[in-house]
């Protein structure tokens, strides 16, 4: 359950939240289960946040900071993440589908189980370092608009469809 504190604070709108944050560094805000559908949060500072089952419904977190945030099992449904900084996040069990993750950064984020589907919006999101296994609803083409490498870690049927596409260039 969020800290009722916290859940009072972001509703007072982005910039309450920011000076918040601003103010008390060493405070580790607990949204865990919020019912925060619908806002509108851009470039808000979640860094570091307890999301845990958070409901972000057809949010606005255009160009936030969500780093090392912690949204295991959060609601992202039709949710604007584009341009965020999502580095070691963890969005596993996260459902992200028909979000909008152009230009997101999820370097080193963990999204073990996540949610997604041919919606979801990739381009030139940053997956370098990813983790996603058992994620389910990747296609090849959202893959082939990111920025991955060898320590990106994707699920077993795309890698079996990259591994095809590539033995068929022979």
């Amino acid at each position: 359950m969020p800290i009722e504190e916290h859940l009072n604070k972001i509703k007072q709108g982005v910039d309450a939240w920011n000076q918040w944050r601003e103010e008390n560094p060493e405070t580790v805000p607990d949204l865990s289960q919020a019912d925060i559908r619908g806002c509108q949060l851009q470039k808000i500072n979640l860094s570091n946040t307890d999301l845990k089952e958070a409901k972000l419904q057809y949010s606005n977190l255009t160009g936030a900071t969500l780093e090392k945030a912690d949204l295991n099992k959060a609601k992202l449904l039709e949710t604007n993440l584009q341009s965020t900084n999502m580095k070691s996040t963890n969005l596993s069990g996260a459902g992200l589908l028909e979000s909008n993750l152009q230009f997101a950064d999820l370097e080193n984020a963990n999204l073990e189980g996540a949610q997604l589907n041919e919606g979801t919006i990739f381009n030139q999101t940053n997956l370098k370092g990813a983790q996603l296994k058992d994620a389910t609803g990747l296609t090849k083409n959202q893959i082939n608009l990111c920025q991955v490498d060898s320590h990106t870690d994707l699920p077993d049927y795309l890698e079996e469809e990259l591994d095809d596409d590539f033995l068929l260039q022979f």
